[in-house]
């Protein structure tokens, strides 16, 4: 039996639906959970495929053509009705994803609820694993159009994930990617012949899912009510999905918000007959903003001048501003009230404009549509270096979301704003006056934050001509006692050396506020901030215990600051904000670990027992090195240049769909092409295709990083245009080496498919936990050119097998 167009088509849909999934389970599991739980997703889907591939291997006559297409079928529709069945198991699972140090995974036993959180959700995985291993085995000669198929179908479910998430919600989106895997079982089964009962399952399925897909958009049953944070979150009066993160708003609250103020100005705050309501929006659960109730009358929003956050605007008049990730107004209102006729607002996310610009309108006093204020959706990092415009003051508070982006774990919009080049920019946007200023938390015994924060700040002052940067610092803080969360700092960073008139001015206003000057040029330094400014800056990071290095865009995990070494630390467990660092890394190790187990378990000890019998075909050493080595440089280079494109194309939307997209489109492409190859060819076509696919790896980042820099200005229909040109011919050449492997092993060994399918699968976990490690710790640059190296152990490794 061929393989024809039908069976390619269930093909496409089965891996849309499964790449789907893992799009929208990463946002899931970033609300549910913390956001570094979203590399689970990844590893759920690796994992739970390479699986599939030990079924097959243990029963080669599925792989017979003939089973091979029925089983296909069967095991889509199944395929559909596991993906809410799981989810709705996931939902009763008792995982506390709050955790106060490294002994309540065991002593709570967390560890074992992760694994059974691993179990379930695999599931999907695994059945879809079987539909490709079954089409693989079964028609190994013709791997290059079976991978198409799967390459193509997971490219458009990329962009099916982005649309369902921003149509259906996170619950919806999982019903409605159950519907495509049900459409697939219809597919592949041929339609619906009532003579033979079991061919009319898929039809059944399908009606089935619509069903309960139907229900849920009537009456929304499949909703989130549990959080990272803990407990049953409270109703939200307005709820929004979509691929950058799940917005909440709550119930208004008659207390006026503030990041940090003075006890005096709080009493006086409430003293005054005025409405502080503010209603509190969440993004994925936890980082939030206030939409601040406002009539139009900026007397009554002028007590936001005594918050920290607001320092910059008592030392310029009437400033030009510009507001990175404005949120639900809150620094807008403050620029205004402080005299500012001019605001222009940069948010990320425009669920959180459509929020405040929509059902809460008028409670916000329509504060985006005021004409002095601009509103742009967009990175604010990418904006800034579009932009012509220079501000007196540019303000960026508290703009961290621990959301993930959807390539997995780290991969935070946020961290772009925070590198050594994006200071860099943000001073060359300053008038001769003008003030950066940013607000993060401070924790006097150990402030590594705001000391980050201001050695990458230095740095990019420098890079960008300042002679001494310490002479254009100035660090204010406000300690936890009487602030309603962890202290704050907030840094203020001029285009020009403060004065001597400036710094006493400071003084004063600081003094009024009741804050405390950290450092300012010419006075007594204080504590680990001040020390840092004024001593030997370089010695002071190498010798601090945790990592306080400039982030730069080759490396820009602001927010990690937990080094391997701290991990025992008890002093900081105790602490939010780095507790959060020690925990990503932590689950990191964790889910490495349980992928690690479970592989062992489930994929390399069966295959291996396997070959002990007579029966069971056993591959080469160096065939499963090169099938292998394909999944980790694969991963090696998705991961970081999904990150790398973000400040590029303006939004992380822009560039998960762009990356895996154009990464997947073009190895599907690449792929189906060396299906022309002669059978006699293959070997010396992949030893040519190796030493090109190595030379492009190694230049690609070095030519890219040029690219981008001289085209950054264009408009995003040229960028978007750019950035497929530069992953096209990256894809292409990547798209070959596995197909060919698989149909060149066919010829030999067609038994030993499913042993090369589940090798990758696994292989393919290891390198994205691989990718992040890397990224963080050594650069995106380095990353890449260990991939360069995969893969050229990879050709080496196919040179002797086909010898």
């Amino acid at each position: 039996m061929k393989l024809g167009k039908q069976q390619l088509l269930g093909i496409l849909f089965v891996n849309m639906g499964t790449l789907a999934l893992e799009v929208v389970l990463t946002r899931i599991f970033s609300v549910m959970m913390w956001y570094h739980f979203a590399f689970l997703a990844i590893s759920l889907a690796l994992m739970g495929s390479a699986t599939a591939g030990v079924l097959l291997y243990f029963f080669p006559r599925l792989s017979q053509p003939e089973n091979a297409q029925r089983w296909m079928g069967y095991t889509a529709v199944a395929l559909a009705v596991s993906v809410p069945v799981t989810f709705i198991l996931y939902l009763q699972i008792p995982f506390e994803p709050v955790l106060m140090n490294r002994a309540d995974w065991f002593s709570g036993g967390q560890i074992f609820w992760l694994a059974l959180i691993y179990l379930d959700l695999a599931i999907p995985f695994f059945l879809a694993g079987i539909v490709m291993s079954l089409a693989l085995s079964a028609w190994s000669e013709q791997a290059g159009r079976v991978y198409w198929a799967d390459l193509t179908g997971a490219s458009l479910g990329c962009l099916v994930s982005i649309a369902a998430l921003e149509w259906l919600g996170g619950g919806g989106a999982l019903l409605g990617i159950g519907v495509v895997m049900a459409v697939a079982g219809v597919i592949l089964t041929n339609g619906w012949q009532p003579k033979r009962p079991l061919q009319a399952a898929p039809i059944l399925g399908l009606l089935v899912v619509v069903g309960v897909f139907t229900t849920n958009q009537v009456e929304p049953w499949l909703k989130l009510t549990v959080n990272k944070a803990g407990g049953q979150e409270p109703t939200p009066v307005y709820e929004k999905w979509n691929a950058n993160s799940r917005v909440t708003v709550y119930e208004p609250s008659g207390y006026p918000f503030f990041w940090a103020i003075d006890p005096d100005h709080w009493t006086q705050t409430l003293e005054q007959d005025m409405t502080f309501n503010h209603a509190l929006l969440l993004i994925d659960a936890v980082a939030g903003t206030p939409i601040q109730n406002f009539n139009g009358n900026l007397e009554q929003v002028a007590f936001l001048r005594w918050d920290l956050t607001s320092l910059a605007y008592h030392l310029a008049e009437q400033p030009k501003t510009l507001v990175i990730g404005p949120g639900g107004g809150r620094d807008v209102l403050s620029a205004l009230a402080s005299g500012s006729q001019d605001v222009t607002a940069v948010e990320v996310n425009p669920a959180v404009i459509n929020a405040v610009r929509g059902p809460f309108a008028e409670f916000a006093g329509n504060l985006y549509e005021r004409p002095e204020v601009n509103v742009q959706v967009a990175d604010a990092r990418g904006f800034v270096e579009r932009s012509s415009e220079q501000y007196d003051v540019i303000q960026a508070s508290l703009i961290d979301t621990w959301a993930a982006g959807g390539s997995g774990a780290f991969a935070l919009s946020e961290n772009s704003l925070y590198t050594q080049e994006a200071f860099e920019t943000y001073y060359q946007h300053l008038t001769d006056q003008g003030i950066l200023t940013i607000s993060r938390w401070y924790l006097p015994k150990r402030p590594a934050e705001t000391l980050r924060l201001v050695s990458t700040g230095l740095a990019g002052w420098e890079a960008a001509g300042a002679a001494d940067p310490s002479q254009h610092v100035a660090v204010v803080a406000h300690d936890q006692t009487g602030a309603q969360t962890e202290g704050l700092s907030t840094t203020l960073f001029k285009k020009r050396p403060f004065t001597p008139d400036e710094v006493a001015d400071l003084q004063t206003i600081v003094a009024e506020l009741g804050y405390t000057v950290i450092y300012a040029p010419g006075l007594e330094p204080l504590e680990e901030v001040g020390q840092f400014i004024t001593g030997d800056r370089q010695t002071f990071i190498d010798q601090y215990p945790l990592d306080i290095s400039p982030a730069t865009d080759n490396r820009p995990f602001f927010f990690n600051l937990i080094l391997l070494g701290d991990l025992l630390d008890p002093a900081l467990s105790g602490s939010g904000v780095y507790r959060t660092s020690m925990e990503a890394i932590y689950i990191l190790f964790a889910v490495i670990g349980i992928s690690a187990v479970f592989a062992t378990l489930f994929i390399l000890a069966p295959l291996w027992l396997g070959t002990k019998r007579g029966n069971l075909a056993r591959p080469s050493a160096t065939l499963l090195g090169y099938i292998g080595a394909l999944g980790l440089g694969f991963m090696l280079v998705e991961i970081p240049t999904i990150q790398k494109l973000t400040v590029y194309l303006g939004r992380p939307v822009y560039s998960l769909a762009v990356v895996l997209f154009s990464l997947l489109l073009f190895s599907g492409l690449g792929s189906l092409w060396s299906g022309r190859w002669p059978a006699d060819r293959m070997a010396a076509n992949l030893r040519k295709l190796f030493v090109v696919l190595v030379v492009v790896l190694i230049l690609h980042p070095i030519i890219s990083i040029w690219a981008l820099k001289a085209t950054l200005g264009f408009s995003l229909t040229l960028r978007l245009v750019i950035a497929v040109a530069l992953l096209s011919i990256l894809g292409f050449l990547m798209g070959i080496p596995f197909p060919t492997g698989i149909r060149w092993a066919g010829q030999k060994q067609t038994a030993v498919i499913p042993w090369l399918w589940g090798i990758n699968g696994v292989m393919s976990v290891m390198g994205a936990a691989l990718a992040t490690t890397l990224a963080i710790h050594l650069g995106f640059q380095v990353t890449l050119f260990m991939a360069a190296g995969v893969y050229a152990l990879a050709g080496v490794a196919v040179s002797r097998e086909m010898a």
